[in-house]
């Protein structure tokens, strides 16, 4: 009988003891720092895909769970199936404690992809409309609330100033060998390329002599340098101003905007009150519908919200601008625009490890992220 009675209570204290490591795994998780996986190339030598990253919530202060009947410490969809991992039925509206900082202009935000509803990150899962359930992503933040934003022939301004230039940011640059050279992978190797077939592939043979490739300045410099003997032009290409691109935001063939030359745009802030006409509705209207939760009519030149008619509107929370440091090959604000405060999730801190085609990049383990 004694000896039952001890198994017992030793199986009752296993139980216990799992439940409260599982609860205090996920109060880390919730609150203070939880890994995340780089699934893309967009921020490219500076976050390498499938480096896994530590993510602090508590510099920008933790975001309150929004929705509390979910599966714990999985995302928003059951892994290999298109199945949500939790049931909207409940919806708790955005709180976040205070945190360490205030973002700042080039900090690497990990944040809820914010047009998950419209363009699905997983088709499977179809369109996501609570913020703490959209997908995950990763870029650094160009601009904060109050910044005006403008990309000019490839280069960044904030409030008409030049913005600062982080060293990884990739270009994109036209190489066109001499007749009869050409760039074999192990040239190519030596400044950072991937193995031809790469799934994240950051170079591109056009034909026998061209080559598009994406390299930082310093590195295009060095090879511009290297190979000048089999070089006979090398240059940074970028879109013509005017060249319209239709997934450009606000998705308005009246703004001409495309990779290269994209606004200007202002982030508001929270309290911000802007004149409501035709040409701020096209910027901001998203904005107030998607993120503010308000409708919005036009009908006989006056601009309704809620039903009713409005000369200006004042936002009601701040917003950010995100880019990928991988300039051409990131899925970021130029394509969907600003950010919404609700949306930050927190800052990676550190590249715990690091793989690729399933091999180490032992280079990268422990790595501060900056």
């Amino acid at each position: 009988m004694k000896n039952d009675s001890e198994r017992k209570a030793r199986r009752r204290r296993w139980w216990r003891e799992l439940l409260i490591a599982l609860g205090i795994i996920l109060f880390l998780r919730t609150f203070i720092v939880e890994a995340f996986l780089i699934p893309t190339s967009s921020m490219e030598r500076t976050l390498m895909a499938w480096d896994l990253v530590f993510v602090s919530k508590l510099h920008y202060g933790p975001r309150l769970p929004m929705i509390p009947l979910a599966i714990p410490f999985i995302h928003n969809h059951i892994p290999f199936t298109g199945i949500p991992s939790y049931l909207d039925w409940i919806v708790l509206p955005y709180v976040r404690i205070p945190g360490f900082k205030p973002i700042q202009r080039n900090d690497i935000i990990v944040f809820n992809y914010p047009a998950d509803d419209i363009m699905p990150n997983t088709p499977e899962l179809g369109p996501v409309y609570v913020p703490s359930v959209k997908e995950n992503y990763v870029k650094r933040c160009v601009g904060i609330p109050g910044d005006t934003i403008e990309i000019k022939w490839g280069n960044l301004f904030v409030n008409g100033q030049l913005s600062y230039h982080p060293r990884y940011i990739q270009e994109r640059y036209k190489a066109i060998t001499k007749p009869g050279e050409h760039l074999p992978y192990r040239t190519l190797k030596r400044f950072g390329l991937r193995p031809p077939g790469s799934s994240n592939a950051n170079w591109i043979i056009q034909d026998e002599r061209t080559y598009i490739l994406y390299l930082p300045r310093e590195e295009a410099k060095a090879f511009r340098e290297a190979l000048a003997s089999i070089l006979d032009t090398f240059y940074r290409q970028v879109d013509s101003a005017g060249t319209y691109l239709p997934q450009m935001y606000p998705q308005d063939s009246s703004f001409r905007w495309n990779l290269d030359n994209w606004g200007p745009y202002y982030l508001p802030r929270k309290g911000d009150r802007i004149s409501l006409n035709a040409y701020t509705l096209k910027l901001y209207r998203r904005l107030i519908e998607a993120y503010e939760g308000h409708t919005v009519e036009v009908a006989g030149g006056q601009i309704y919200i809620d039903g009713r008619p409005q000369t200006t509107y004042t936002f009601e929370q701040n917003y950010y601008f995100a880019m990928g440091d991988n300039r051409y090959n990131s899925l970021d604000g130029r394509f969907w625009g600003p950010v919404p405060e609700d949306h930050i999730v927190g800052k990676p801190i550190f590249v715990l490890l690091s793989i690729e085609n399933w091999k180490p990049r032992w280079d990268r383990f422990l790595r501060a992220v900056q």
